[in-house]
C-alpha cells in the first residue's frame, strides 16, 4: 500500500513538472480543426538557448543578420552578418570558428557589401549573395575565391536591369538559383559555370479582388494610373536532400513551392490546410510574411513567418504538425526572424532585429509525433500505431494521431475500428474508404439475412394490401373526413404534386394556417435530423458544436424573412395574397425538400464519397421541386405572370440581403455602444474609488 502511494505521488509530481515545463513556454501552440480553426495542442518544440555575439565572444556583435545556413556534413553554422559585411562561422557546439570579411580577388583584397544569402554545397563551397555588390561570390572550403557570378546577361534581360541578389541555392548538378530584388519572372537560374540560363518557376499573377473591381469600372485613362497586375516575387529559396528546389513567396495561398525540372509546383497539399501556409483565420490565411523555409532529414517542411514570428511545420503530405514562436522579448519569441535552419532535430532561428540565434528542441510530445510521422508518411502504419496511440492519449485534439491509427486499421482490414478512428480524427476521405470496405464485408456476411428480410417485407406488404387493404383505406378515409385539420395537413401531398390546383383549393380551407403551423415543426425537425444524423463523411462536424436553438433559427428566420419581405414587395406590386397566405404557401412549398431529406439522411450511412452524386442528387431534386411549388403558389395566390413572380422573388431576396446588412450594422453599433458605456462606467468607478 505504501509503495502505491509513493508511485502515485511520483506520477503527480511528473505531471506537475510537465505542466510547469509547458507553461513556461511563452507562446500559444495549436493545430487546426476540420474547419481550419485553431484549437489548443501540446507544444512540439521548446526554446533551448539563445546565441548572441557576446556568448560566442565576438568583438563586434551581429548587426542586422539576414541569413543562416548549416553545413550538414559537420554542423558548422554560417551567419550572414549583413550589417557588418561579413560571414561568421560557428562550430556545431556554437563556438566561434572563423570570420570571413575579405578574400583575395585577382591579387587584391575584396570585401562583401551587405551579404544577405548563404549556401554551402556538399563539397564545402560557400555561395554568398553579395547584395550590395550585385554578385554571387563562391569561396572554396579554405576561404579562397573560386568564382564570381555577376549580373545575368541574355536576350530577355533588359539593359537597365538592376541586379540585387538576395538569396541563393545550388542543386546537385551545380546549377545556381538566385532570388533577386524586384524580379517577378521567377528564380534566376545560372549554370554551374555561372552563365545565365533562364527564369525558373515563374509565379502566377495574384489579383486583389478590390483592384480587379476598379479595373472593370474605371475608364482606360484611370486604369492606366493604377498599378499593373504583375506576378509576385520570391522571398527565399532552399533545397531538399533529393535536390529539389523549394521557394517561398508572399501571397494569400501557394506560398511555398516544390519545383521540378520544368519549374512546375509539385508540392503535396493533402492536409486540411490545403495550399495555405501560416496562420489561418476562419479558413483564410492571415496576411503574414513567409521569409524562409527549411527541411529536415524526413523532408518535413519548416515555414518561418517573419511578421507573426512563428514557425509552422508540415509533413511531406502537407499535414500541419506544429506551430511555435511568437513576437516578444522572451526566450522563444522574436522581433523579426529572418532565417531558419534544421539540424539533428533542432531548429535554429535567426532574428534580424534582436541579432540572435534561438535554438529549439523537440519536447517529448514533439519527438513522439515526429517519430510516428516518419513511419506514417512512408506508409509504415503498423510501426506508427503504438506511438500514435500514445500521442492521442497525451493530446486528444491531435487529429493526425487518430488518422494514423485509422489508416493502420484500414490496412489491416479492421473497417469498423478504422471508421471510428477516422471519425475521431475528422477525416471524411478515410472514413469513406473504411465504410466501403465495411459495407462489402457486411454484405458478404449477412447477404442471406438481408434478402430474407427484404422478401419477407414484400410478402407482408402484399398480403396486407390483398386481405386488409380495403378495410385500412376505409378507416383511414373516415378518420380524415371526421378530422378536418388532418385532412388539411395531409393535403400537402396533393399540393406538392398539383401546386396550381392545390393552392387554389388550399386557400379555401379554414384550417390551412393551423395545418402550416403543424407542418413547420416537421420541416424544422427534418432539417435538424439531416444536420445531426447525416453520415460523418457527408457531415464532418463535431457533435458538441451543435446548437439546437441556432439550428432552429437557421430554418425559422429565413422563412419569416421571406414571408415578411415578400409581402412588402408584392403589396407594392398589386399582389393579392395576405401575409398569412404567403406563410402557408412557403411552409407547404418547403415540404418536398424536408421530405427528401429523410431518405437522403438514411442513404448517407450507406453511400461513400465516390457515390456522392447519388447523395447530392436527392437534395438537388428537393430544392428544384420546392422552388417549382413556391413559384406556382405565387402565380396562383398573387395572380402574377411567371416573369412578375421571378421579378418579385429577386426583389425579395435583395430585400433579405439588405435587411441582413442593416441587422449586422445595428448589431455592431450596439456592441460598440455597450463597450463605450462600460468604459465610461470603469472610468467613473476609478475616479470615485
Amino acid at each position: 500500500m505504501g509503495n502505491k502511494r509513493i508511485i502515485l505521488k511520483l506520477v503527480i509530481i511528473l505531471i506537475l513538472l510537465v505542466d510547469i515545463s509547458f507553461g513556461a513556454i511563452p507562446y500559444y501552440t495549436y493545430i487546426y480543426s476540420e474547419r481550419r480553426r485553431p484549437i489548443p495542442s501540446l507544444p512540439g518544440f521548446e526554446p533551448e538557448r539563445i546565441v548572441t555575439g557576446e556568448t560566442i565572444e565576438l568583438k563586434e556583435n551581429f548587426v542586422s543578420p539576414q541569413d543562416l545556413f548549416i553545413d550538414k556534413r559537420n554542423g558548422d553554422i554560417y551567419v550572414a552578418d549583413t550589417g557588418n559585411n561579413r560571414i561568421v562561422i560557428l562550430e556545431s557546439d556554437l563556438k566561434l570558428k572563423k570570420i570571413i570579411n575579405e578574400f583575395d580577388n585577382e591579387s587584391k583584397k575584396d570585401t562583401f557589401k551587405s551579404p544577405t544569402g548563404l549556401f554551402v554545397t556538399e563539397d564545402g563551397k560557400l555561395y554568398v549573395a553579395d547584395s550590395g555588390n550585385g554578385r554571387i561570390v563562391i569561396l572554396n572550403p579554405n576561404g579562397s575565391l573560386y568564382q564570381i557570378v555577376g549580373k545575368p546577361v541574355g536576350d530577355i534581360i533588359k539593359e537597365d536591369f538592376s541586379y540585387i541578389p538576395k538569396k541563393v541555392a545550388v542543386d546537385k548538378l551545380g546549377r545556381i538559383y538566385v532570388v533577386a530584388e524586384n524580379v517577378v519572372e521567377g528564380l534566376i537560374q545560372f549554370s554551374a559555370s555561372g552563365a545565365f540560363e533562364r527564369f525558373f518557376g515563374s509565379n502566377r499573377v495574384e489579383v486583389n479582388p478590390v483592384e480587379l473591381f476598379w479595373k472593370r469600372v474605371l475608364t482606360r485613362e484611370q486604369r492606366s494610373q493604377l498599378a499593373l497586375f504583375i506576378p509576385i516575387e520570391y522571398r527565399n529559396v532552399a533545397t531538399d536532400k533529393d535536390g529539389f528546389i523549394y521557394g517561398c513567396v508572399r501571397a494569400w495561398s501557394d506560398q511555398v513551392k516544390r519545383l521540378n525540372a520544368l519549374g512546375d509546383n509539385i508540392i503535396k497539399q493533402e492536409g486540411r490546410t490545403g495550399n495555405v501556409y501560416g496562420d489561418l483565420y476562419f479558413g483564410f490565411t492571415v496576411r503574414g510574411e513567409i521569409v524562409d523555409i527549411a527541411l529536415d532529414d524526413a523532408d518535413n517542411l519548416y515555414v518561418l513567418d517573419g511578421r507573426v514570428g512563428k514557425i509552422f511545420i508540415y509533413n511531406t503530405l502537407g499535414d500541419f504538425l506544429f506551430v511555435f514562436g511568437d513576437i516578444g522579448n522572451q526566450i522563444g519569441t522574436f522581433q523579426y526572424p529572418s532565417a531558419i535552419e534544421v539540424f539533428n532535430g533542432k531548429v535554429y532561428v535567426l532574428d534580424e532585429n534582436k541579432a540572435t540565434i534561438t535554438l529549439f528542441k523537440p519536447t517529448s510530445f514533439g519527438e513522439m509525433v515526429l517519430e510516428a510521422n516518419s513511419f506514417y508518411v512512408q506508409g509504415y502504419y503498423g510501426k506508427a500505431t503504438e506511438i500514435w496511440d500514445k500521442v492521442a492519449k497525451m493530446d486528444a485534439n491531435y487529429d493526425l494521431a487518430y488518422i494514423g491509427l485509422g489508416k493502420n486499421f484500414l490496412h489491416e482490414e479492421k473497417y469498423k475500428e478504422a471508421m471510428e478512428s477516422f471519425q475521431l480524427g475528422f477525416y471524411p476521405k478515410g472514413y469513406s474508404k473504411a465504410l466501403k470496405g465495411f459495407r462489402i464485408e457486411y454484405m458478404r456476411e449477412n447477404f442471406s439475412k438481408i434478402m430474407n428480410i427484404f422478401l419477407g417485407l414484400i410478402v407482408f406488404i402484399y398480403l396486407t394490401i390483398k386481405f386488409a387493404g380495403k378495410k385500412i383505406k376505409e378507416k383511414f378515409t373516415g378518420f380524415v373526413k371526421r378530422h378536418e385539420l388532418w385532412d388539411t395537413i395531409l393535403f400537402v401531398f396533393y399540393v406538392i404534386v398539383h401546386p396550381f390546383d392545390g393552392f387554389y383549393e388550399l386557400r379555401r380551407k379554414n384550417n390551412a394556417f393551423k395545418a402550416s403551423l403543424i407542418l413547420l415543426p416537421f420541416i424544422i425537425l427534418s432539417f435538424l435530423i439531416k444536420r445531426v444524423m447525416t453520415g460523418f463523411h457527408f457531415n464532418p462536424y463535431r457533435p458538441e458544436e451543435l446548437n439546437v436553438i441556432l439550428e432552429i433559427g437557421r430554418v425559422l428566420i429565413p422563412v419569416l424573412a421571406w414571408v415578411i419581405i415578400n409581402w412588402a414587395v408584392t403589396t407594392i406590386m398589386d399582389g393579392k395574397a395576405k401575409t398569412k397566405d404567403i406563410f402557408i404557401m412557403t411552409v407547404y412549398s418547403l415540404f418536398p425538400l424536408a421530405l427528401l431529406y429523410i431518405p437522403q439522411t438514411l442513404l448517407s450511412h450507406v453511400l461513400t464519397l465516390d457515390e456522392a452524386a447519388f447523395y447530392y442528387i436527392i437534395s438537388t431534386i428537393g430544392v428544384i421541386w420546392s422552388l417549382f411549388v413556391i413559384l406556382a403558389g405565387m402565380m396562383e395566390l398573387q395572380e402574377y405572370t411567371l416573369s412578375k413572380v421571378l421579378g418579385t422573388s429577386l426583389l425579395t431576396i435583395g430585400g433579405i440581403i439588405f435587411a441582413m446588412f442593416i441587422g449586422l450594422v445595428f448589431f455592431a453599433t450596439f456592441q460598440q455602444f455597450t463597450k463605450f458605456l462600460y468604459t465610461i462606467y470603469l472610468e467613473i468607478k476609478y475616479m470615485v474609488g
